[in-house]
C-alpha cells in the first residue's frame, strides 16, 4: 500500500527524476567554465545534488506517514492487531525503495547523458553510502512525525533541516572560505562526511572511509528508529 502509493503519485515520480537532471544540467552549463578537467561542473553537481535530494527523502517518508489521503487506510492499520514498530517500519521500507529506485534511475542517465563520474569501478562503495544514508532520512522523516504529530510542521521541520544539513555539508558552496570556525561546525553535519567519504571514494578511489561511513550511518538509522517507536502512539499521529 505505501508503496504503490509513492509510486503512483506522479508529481513525486517526475520530482524524483526530473529535478536532479534538470539541475544538474542548468548548474554545470552555468558553471563549467569555473572547473577543471579532472572534475568537471557536471561531476560536482551530480554529485551534490544526488546527496541533496537524499536530505529531502524524509518529507517522502512524511507524506507517506501523514498524508491526509491516506489517513484512513492508516486508522485501519493503526487498529489491526500488527506491532507498531512493524507500522513505522514499512513506511520508511516504502520510502527507501522509492527513493533508491528513482534516484538510481536518475543517477543512470545522468551517467549516460552528461558523463558524470560516479566512481567507475568504485561505484558500489558509493551507491552503498548513498543507501544507507537514504534509510537514515527516511527514518527521519518518519520521527519527525512522530514528535510533531502534524503534517505540516513536520515537513517544514524537515525542510530546514534538509537545508541546514546541506549548507553546512557544502553542497552549495565550499564552506572553508567562510573561517575555520564554520568548517570546524560543519562536520557536525551527517551531509558533510557524507560528501567528504563520496569525494574521496569517487576520485582517489579510497576505500577507507567506506566501514566507517557506513558503520555510523547505520548506528544512527538505528537510533532514529528506536526513537519513533518510543514516540508512536497510532491514533495521535494518523
Amino acid at each position: 500500500m505505501d508503496l504503490a502509493n509513492l509510486f503512483t503519485n506522479l508529481m513525486w515520480v517526475v520530482y524524483a527524476l526530473a529535478f536532479p537532471f534538470l539541475m544538474v544540467l542548468t548548474l554545470g552549463f552555468l558553471t563549467s567554465g569555473s572547473y577543471g578537467d579532472v572534475i568537471t561542473s557536471y561531476d560536482y553537481y551530480g554529485l551534490t545534488m544526488m546527496i541533496y535530494l537524499i536530505t529531502n527523502v524524509a518529507t517522502y517518508s512524511a507524506n507517506s506517514f501523514m498524508e491526509e489521503r491516506i489517513i484512513k487506510p492508516n486508522l485501519r492499520i493503526v487498529h489491526s492487531p500488527v506491532r507498531p514498530w512493524l507500522i513505522l517500519f514499512s513506511k520508511v521500507a516504502a520510502t527507501f525503495v522509492f527513493c533508491s529506485v528513482t534516484y538510481i534511475v536518475a543517477g543512470v542517465i545522468l551517467h549516460l547523458v552528461a558523463g558524470v563520474n560516479y566512481g567507475g569501478d568504485k561505484t558500489w562503495a558509493l551507491l552503498l553510502i548513498m543507501l544507507l544514508a537514504n534509510f537514515l532520512f527516511s527514518a527521519l522523516g518518519v520521527m519527525v512525525c512522530t514528535a510533531f504529530k502534524q503534517e505540516s510542521s513536520a515537513n517544514q521541520l524537515i525542510s530546514l533541516l534538509a537545508a541546514l544539513f546541506a549548507a553546512l555539508g557544502g553542497l552549495f558552496f565550499p564552506v572553508e572560505g567562510l573561517g575555520q570556525a564554520f568548517v570546524t561546525l560543519s562536520w557536525a553535519s551527517p551531509v558533510k562526511w557524507i560528501f567528504v567519504a563520496c569525494l574521496r571514494i569517487v576520485y582517489d578511489g579510497d576505500l577507507s572511509v567506506l566501514l566507517p561511513t557506513c558503520a555510523v550511518l547505520t548506528l544512527l538509522s538505528v537510533i532514529t528508529l528506536l526513537i519513533s517507536i518510543r514516540l508512536f502512539k497510532g491514533e495521535d499521529y494518523l
